[in-house]
């Protein structure tokens, strides 16, 4: 059974951010001598400078996995990609709750709290579409048993009889 064509198109989104997160993390925009305007939150703690950048470099090996796993068919790929988005969503909301407090801190808080509707949505998408494959379906290294029509005819007699003893006056 294939994977469905919006995840193959989610594992090209996420192998694309994964390339922006590094070239984000190693191009300069300008020539900042006094401070270095990267930041990054990650775990709820906001990084900065040099941090900052190693915090991208790992997240865009994250999101290269991920794209790797899901483009391939893999079950890891997706419970990485919902672990991480898991972890977004907390890290987002553990950075606001912590933040909101510090009034110099109030536009930030206010920008990663715009943020977090939308991770959730994304994080709920690959919980939905996700869930029946990561789940319900055997491993890889297993083959489908074929099924004698005699075992199919029973199943099929007990389903019938099993609407209608339910549905009888």
């Amino acid at each position: 059974m294939r994977w469905p064509l919006d995840l193959r198109v989610f594992a090209i989104m996420a192998g694309i951010w994964a390339i922006c997160l590094v070239m984000r993390a190693f191009v300069n925009l300008g020539d900042y001598e006094v401070f270095d305007p990267l930041q990054v939150v990650f775990g709820g703690v906001r990084f900065e400078g040099d941090a900052a950048r190693i915090v991208l470099i790992v997240e865009a090996g994250i999101f290269a996995s991920v794209a790797i796993g899901v483009f391939a068919e893999q079950r890891w790929g997706l419970l990485l990609a919902l672990c991480f988005m898991a972890e977004v969503v907390m890290s987002h909301l553990a950075f606001v709750i912590a933040y909101l407090p510090i009034r110099s801190e109030w536009m930030t808080v206010r920008a990663t709290a715009m943020q977090g509707p939308t991770i959730v949505l994304i994080t709920l998408y690959l919980w939905i579409r996700a869930s029946d494959l990561i789940f319900d379906a055997p491993p890889s290294s297993m083959h489908r048993v074929r099924v004698s029509q005699d075992h199919k005819a029973a199943r099929e007699t007990v389903r019938a009889d099993s609407a209608v003893v339910g549905f009888e006056k």
